[in-house]
């Protein structure tokens, strides 16, 4: 664990806990690490602009990874690092499919996010559907209803649409009250895929990397990773990749490993 130089942490279901909050024990060891010059890199499903302000507040590394891989940005100078945008043309079949069902979007384009659901949130520009921002570099596509059976049908449909998956999705599956979704990427798209990309640009050994994850989406991440570390409430699937099991993320699990790493680290100086 000491050689470790950069750690890839999940936000949802591994840093914040259940009530979407990260606790002050999980800031302060990533501040920690962070004066140490390790680099702490918040990898995610979540928009950019959403990853990067929690990066900022939280003092992690001016690098993060997005739309469950589909970007890296550096925030410090504004670089893009990798960006893997959906096709036109897939754009518009997956409008087409929208559109039949009536269902709701979110799509990630870097800095922007726009969306045909009005929630309140300032951070996305409510447009009428994806034919309004054709010409936008849309990087993910989240697809979402409260409607189960017509997700299901929906993603029948989905499958027959050449070189997009879907990189996450809800684990809700029965309760109609809570809303359904699916991230839709590009096929090359994983955490996984992002993490190598980074560490090539940075010039860091593969072998010198750790990351922490709950879901199915992590499961690449944590083949790739040196160190593997699930959370207790993570998914089986994501146990069986994982060499470590620390905490849950309502006992602030990542700040156990991320103590221990910094223990290390100190020790060795």
């Amino acid at each position: 664990m000491k050689n470790t130089k950069i750690v890839f942490v999940d936000l949802d279901g591994t840093l914040k806990n259940s009530h979407q909050k990260i606790s002050m024990k999980n800031k302060v060891i990533i501040e920690k690490l962070s004066n140490l010059g390790i680099l702490i890199v918040f990898t995610t499903g979540r928009p950019l602009n959403y990853t990067i302000s929690l990066s900022k507040q939280f003092s992690a590394s001016n690098y993060v990874i997005s739309s469950n891989g589909a970007e890296i940005y550096n925030y410090f100078n504004k670089k893009i690092i990798y960006n893997s945008i959906i096709p036109k043309e897939t754009i518009i079949k997956l409008n087409e499919l929208i559109k039949k069902y009536n269902l709701f979007f979110i799509a990630n384009c870097l800095l922007k996010s726009y969306t045909n659901k009005d929630f309140g949130d300032p951070g996305k520009k409510i447009v009428n559907s994806l034919e309004d921002i054709l010409d936008e570099k849309i990087s993910q596509l989240i697809v979402e209803s409260f409607d189960i059976e017509t997700m299901k049908i929906f993603k029948k449909e989905l499958m027959n649409i050449p070189n997009i998956k879907i990189a996450n999705k809800s684990q809700n599956t029965k309760d109609s009250n809570k809303i359904l979704f699916y991230d839709i990427t590009n096929k090359e798209v994983t955490k996984g895929n992002a993490i190598k990309i980074l560490c090539d640009y940075l010039k860091i050994d593969i072998n010198k990397t750790m990351a922490i994850g709950d879901s199915d989406n992590d499961i690449e991440m944590l083949q790739i990773a040196n160190i593997k570390i699930a959370m207790s409430n993570a998914t089986d699937n994501l146990k069986k990749v994982a060499k470590f099991i620390t905490l849950s993320n309502d006992q602030e699990g990542v700040a156990i490993v991320l103590e221990r790493l910094y223990d290390e680290l100190i020790r060795q100086e």
